[in-house]
């Protein structure tokens, strides 16, 4: 028996702390409608899509109200009942899977009645009007509007009347209105008939269990998720001009909303949209990082970019406005604070060429081939020589040759080359579920043992001083944030450079080393082997996999090398070492 009340008990505890939860914010009402039974393009897993979304916002705390396979006049009376329990403190969420359309630009459901249309007209007369909720959403005005749409499939209304697959872009949402489609506008999504539900909807309700997850940050790892498992086919979409933050589980404090690891995706976020020229949104989320204050590097990051984005996105305006002199000024503004913006650099010649500045243009065009990579050097080469017949100076400065380029400290001017970036290891961790103790542990404690280690390294390397010792982390933490490793190389013979991962060719066309392998056996079982500071095995015997070539391998105790002996690995072939008695 006590069991049994244990287990009936859970749900209404469960059930006290929600409404605990969301008591500040007025009610969560959710009306959620699931279509399957069309008489023409029946669907498969548009029902278990309403199911599935109203379990997991009933368990978020909202009242629910499901309809399955509804009729037109099924489906208005439902809206007209979710309406009417809504209230200004509430938070309303309208779910729909089905059959969607768009007719003249304007956004239709299709109900399970519907029959084929002999007009465009008495399309949009048999089907349901996303319009009419949207007008009555803003006549009840909650807190806060989503409207989540599974619906872009292929439909019949579309096939019946020749019109364009997907939705349209929504044109009257109210304030406070968050609207997200399961694929772009005007783009079809597959209904999943391998499984239960839809792709988009499978994922909604995994990222709606999250706790602590804003509802753009539900819809961004619902869009990674989707876009992933479709391969990029479909890709959900979504707008909003909400003004605060909702969750459908807050963060277990307050303090959660001011999180550096939130600020780095904010920063990624701008990042993204930098990327996209979308200069107005990526100085969006870099002005709401340094509103947050979230301190450290992703800070420092934000604050340098502020006026950069500034100056970008001003440009962009300015050019918008024809005021072309302007926005070319406002361009090298922006280069002076990011003097490697080379496309900032071709936007300003660009204006200075429209406004009849050519001593200007072929000014940017030269400092575009100091600090340029090669392909920005062609293109820039190339302007000069259209522009010589009419400019001398671009004469001269092709005559001139090309400088040398910058070093790469003055590439990444911003960067530490010299200094992990711990605070970044930090958040990476935080939000990273990967347990990395095991691996910190066996290092820290490898490192830490006063036994004699077997250290192989490449017989260029000079031997160690015989006070030379290696000095082991200070924490687990300091361990696993020290495995984050980045190499910057030159990329071939040219002048750019690159990211390569460490034990990669020296260079994005170099082939791949070759192997061999080295069996190292010895009468002191405990003693530990490290290529460099990294633990290859922790006693002996050992095999380890090396890139041919020649090595020593030194006996060291504390700080004190012991002896050395060299080694040559041939690929593909095995090198087997005994190792003497330490005495």
């Amino acid at each position: 028996m006590r069991i049994q009340r244990s287990i009936f008990l859970l749900p209404a505890v469960l059930l006290f702390c929600l409404a605990a939860a969301h008591a500040d914010e007025g009610k969560r009402v959710a009306l959620i409608v699931g279509n399957n039974n069309y008489p023409m393009a029946p669907l498969k897993n548009a029902v278990n899509d309403a199911r599935m979304m109203d379990q997991a916002l009933r368990n978020a705390g909202f009242r629910t109200i499901l309809r399955e396979n509804t009729s037109q006049s099924a489906l208005e009376e439902a809206v007209a009942e979710f309406l009417q329990q809504l209230g200004p403190d509430d938070t309303a969420l309208f779910f729909y899977a089905g059959h969607g359309v768009q007719i003249e630009n304007e956004n239709f459901l299709v109900p399970v009645d519907f029959t084929a249309a002999t007009s465009v007209i008495q399309a949009k007369l048999r089907c349901f009007r996303m319009a009419g909720l949207l007008d009555g959403l803003k006549s009840v005005r909650p807190k806060r509007s989503v409207v989540v749409l599974d619906a872009c499939r292929s439909n019949p209304v579309a096939e019946s009347q020749k019109l364009e697959g997907g939705l349209a872009q929504p044109q009257n949402a109210g304030k406070e209105t968050y609207i997200a489609y399961s694929t772009g506008p005007g783009q079809v999504a597959a209904d999943n008939p391998e499984g239960r539900n839809s792709y988009f909807t499978e994922a909604l309700a995994d990222m709606i269990a999250q706790p602590g997850l804003a509802l753009d940050e539900v819809f961004t790892r619902v869009r990674s998720r989707v876009s992933s498992e479709t391969s990029s086919r479909q890709v959900p979409w979504s707008i909003s001009n909400l003004t605060a933050r909702f969750y459908f589980f807050p963060p277990s404090d307050a303090s959660a909303e001011a999180d550096s690891t939130l600020a780095e995706k904010w920063m990624e976020e701008a990042r993204g949209r930098e990327q996209r020229e979308e200069w107005r949104e990526a100085l969006a989320f870099v002005e709401q990082v340094l509103h947050k204050k979230p301190g450290g590097t992703i800070e420092a990051l934000a604050a340098r970019k502020l006026p950069y984005l500034k100056a970008r996105s001003e440009a962009d305006a300015r050019y918008e406005a024809s005021e072309f002199a302007a926005a070319a000024a406002l361009e090298e503004e922006a280069l002076k604070i990011d003097p490697f913006a080379l496309d900032a650099a071709f936007r300003a010649v660009n204006g200075y060429l429209l406004s009849d500045r050519l001593p200007d243009a072929v000014r940017l065009l030269q400092t575009i081939r100091v600090r340029g990579t090669t392909a920005s050097l062609q293109r820039a080469e190339a302007m000069l020589k259209a522009l010589a017949p009419a400019e001398p100076e671009a004469g001269r400065v092709l005559q001139a040759g090309i400088q040398q380029p910058p070093p790469v400290e003055e590439v990444l001017s911003g960067s530490d080359l010299h200094a992990p970036d711990f605070d970044a290891a930090d958040r990476f961790l935080t939000s990273t579920p990967i347990d990395l103790s095991r691996w910190a542990k066996e290092l820290t404690s490898a490192l830490a043992q006063p036994a004699p280690v077997l250290q192989v390294a490449s017989a260029s390397a000079s031997a160690p001083a015989a006070t030379e010792s290696v000095a082991p982390p200070n924490s687990e933490a300091q361990v696993a944030k020290a495995m984050f490793h980045l190499e910057i190389v030159p990329a071939g013979d040219t002048r750019d450079i690159a990211i390569r991962r460490i034990g990669a060719g020296a260079g994005p066309d170099s082939p791949p080393p070759e192997y061999g392998f080295v069996e190292l056996r010895g009468s002191d079982e405990k003693t530990p082997v490290l290529l460099g500071d990294r633990v290859m095995a922790r006693e002996l015997p050992a095999k380890m996999q090396l890139p041919a070539g020649k090595y020593e391998i030194r006996m060291m105790q504390g700080g004190t090398l012991l002896s050395s002996n060299p080694l040559e690995v041939a690929a593909a072939k095995v090198v087997t070492v005994t190792i003497g008695s330490r005495q």
